[in-house]
């Protein structure tokens, strides 16, 4: 089996990260209720709603992990899971009606909660994931073989 014709398959995802939101949503966080302008993410990055931010790798990351892995062939076969994982993860999220964002695996995002707490976390080590922000704790990397579990467990808290 060719796994080389999946590349570029992760070169369109990796592409695909621009903010995903439902505008005019009503939210609920904590005992605040507001309406949901038309992004989730503010100009520096500021997370202030729960929602989940599906990480995907950038080319930079890519080669590294190419580089680092030695072995096209592996590397091939972990990237095709990890896109399988990923697209299951997008499913479950979607049939729960989270709010997602999409972003690439660099720089660093801050959640504020409804406390007040800021909590800040890097993006550039996930090489595929998705991280879970409830609005009320800090956000956790959710295991994503077994998302629904960690966003029931996390999510319903």
């Amino acid at each position: 089996m060719d796994l080389k014709k999946y590349l570029p398959i992760l070169f369109i995802l990796n592409a695909c990260h621009k903010a995903a939101s439902n505008p005019g949503t009503t939210v609920r966080h904590g005992s605040l209720v507001a309406k949901v302008n038309k992004t989730v993410i503010a100009d520096n990055n500021i997370i202030i709603k729960p929602c989940a931010i599906i990480v995907k790798p950038n080319s930079r990351l890519i080669s590294k992990v190419k580089k680092e892995m030695n072995d096209d062939e592996a590397f091939y076969i972990a990237t095709d899971d990890y896109m399988f994982y990923m697209a299951q993860a997008e499913l479950y999220l979607d049939s729960v009606k989270a709010n997602k964002i999409r972003r690439l695996s660099e720089g660093s995002v801050k959640f504020n909660t409804i406390s007040g707490r800021t909590f800040v976390m890097k993006l550039d080590t996930l090489f595929f994931g998705v991280l879970l922000f409830n609005g009320k704790d800090k956000p956790i990397t959710a295991d994503i073989t077994d998302l629904q579990a960690d966003y029931q467990k996390y999510m319903k808290n």
